[in-house]
């Protein structure tokens, strides 16, 4: 004969504190078996066992389907929360990396960082004793302060490879290049950031509404009731 089982699906041991019991035997198995017919927000009334300080209780509880559904499942349904599930370090660990990024621009404070668009040029020069190699940093447009004109210049001559203006200026474009890297990054996080957000914000529309129980009758358990 097939062994009975709980109509809402409990683990009927649990709810009676009575282990090794069959649902048949549950003080709720007509209760569960007839709540089929209800719908998901009407009551229903069940009792279970609870102990408490070596004592044992018999409580009546009132609840709905969908609340006796939310029970069963946060009882038997292993159910994880955000920290178990890494969310909670996962936001932690944004938090530390996002300080440390904030540590690591402090480290550009008072270096040169050239302006986007604005690369390295190398030009020959001829001269009497021969030809020279000189670099000079160039922009698209006139934006660098100029040396004797009124007007910005589009140029600033650095001398040649080994020149102190030159070594300052390529370390400034590649000091350009790592941080325009890192804001791509940083955006790209944002956006997957904001992505998160809205995937929580939608979280009301998936709460179960009504998920309380109402105990409305205790009754502590005598040994002779056992």
């Amino acid at each position: 004969m097939p062994k009975k089982k709980c109509g809402l699906g409990f683990d009927c041991a649990s709810m009676m504190l009575h282990p090794g019991i069959d649902p048949g035997d549950c003080l709720n198995y007509k209760t569960c078996g007839s709540a089929v017919e209800l719908t998901p927000d009407e009551e229903l009334e069940l009792v279970r066992i609870r102990e408490e300080q070596m004592r044992q209780y018999q409580e009546q509880i009132r609840l709905t389907r969908r609340s006796a559904a939310i029970m069963m499942l946060m009882r038997r349904g292993c159910p994880q929360s955000p920290e178990s599930l890494g969310i909670v370090s996962a936001v932690e660990a944004i938090a530390t990396t996002l300080d440390n990024i904030r540590t690591g621009l402090t480290n550009f404070d008072g270096q040169y960082i050239a302006p986007p668009s604005c690369e390295l040029h190398i030009y020959n020069v001829k001269r009497p004793s021969g030809t020279y190699s000189y670099y000079k940093l160039t922009a698209e447009n006139a934006i660098f302060a100029p040396s004797e004109k009124e007007q910005q210049v589009r140029v600033i001559h650095l001398s040649h490879y080994n020149d102190a203006r030159y070594i300052e200026a390529q370390l400034g474009i590649e000091r350009r290049n790592k941080l325009t890297q890192v804001r791509t990054l940083l955006q790209n996080a944002s956006t997957l950031l904001e992505e998160a957000t809205r995937l929580l914000e939608q979280t009301t529309d998936m709460n179960s509404p009504n998920a309380t129980v109402e105990v409305f009758n205790i009754d502590e358990i005598t040994p002779s009731n056992l």
